[in-house]
């Protein structure tokens, strides 16, 4: 492990941080160093070190033993979609790999989405026709008007689950916007965003009950961002 000592501002959120980005990239596995020598490789107090270890345990990536060692789980097995932002932005650089996959999941619910919100919510289709963009929005206002479109849609999806992975995919896409790294990234989903036709031809098919034309157009509209950031992960 590369740790080093942390500076003065929240210490369980760098020492939490440190610690995730090196099980994320595997230079830590098996069982973490004890609360007091973790706390003399921070230059930190313990109960920083223990909070730090508290967020890990409560993201399933390390089992806390009570009078024994703090073991490193493994992710596949153990850890939930919160750690996707995680996975796509570790030590600060942007991980075009990880992004492709989420992005791949987020074409996936949102077809099905798209599919179900015609089959249950035709009505849906008018709201969504409202939310359509245009030319002179401002980058934020386009991000707001996408966000409040694709809500809508899962929404008349009428499943929990599937609402509940959009708030998941959303947090993790505002982590993301964070990076000063991703910004191919997010200029892809700002040409998505900005497909007015495809946008309104899903529209339209949810309002006249067509779940194979609205799941269609979905994974097509859904897809450019996923063509985007390979092509531009394969440019030198």
């Amino acid at each position: 492990m590369n740790l080093r000592p942390v500076g003065p501002m929240p210490l369980s959120g760098q020492i939490h941080r440190q610690l995730m980005d090196a099980i994320l990239d595997g230079t830590l596995t098996g069982a973490l160093p004890s609360e007091r020598e973790l706390a003399e490789t921070f230059g930190a107090n313990r109960h920083a070190v223990r909070e730090a270890i508290k967020r890990l345990q409560q993201g399933n990536l390390v089992e806390v033993n009570q009078g024994g060692a703090t073991r490193v789980l493994d992710i596949p097995a153990h850890a939930g979609l919160d750690l996707l932002p995680e996975l796509v932005i570790a030590r600060g650089t942007f991980n075009d790999e990880a992004t492709v996959g989420v992005l791949e999941l987020r074409a996936c619910i949102g077809a099905d989405a798209a599919r179900l919100c015609a089959e249950r919510s035709p009505h849906v289709g008018a709201q969504l026709l409202d939310l359509l963009p245009h030319d002179a929005m401002s980058d934020a206002e386009l991000a707001a008007t996408g966000a409040a479109y694709w809500t809508a849609l899962v929404t008349g999806t009428n499943s929990l689950p599937y609402r509940l992975a959009l708030n998941t995919l959303m947090a993790g896409l505002e982590a993301i916007d964070d990076s000063p790294t991703a910004k191919h990234f997010m200029a892809a989903l700002r040409d998505e965003s900005r497909r007015t036709a495809d946008l309104e031809q899903l529209a339209r098919a949810i309002t006249r009950s067509d779940p194979a034309a609205a799941h269609a157009t979905a994974t097509r509209l859904l897809n450019t961002s996923i063509t985007a950031v390979r092509n531009a992960a394969d440019r030198p």
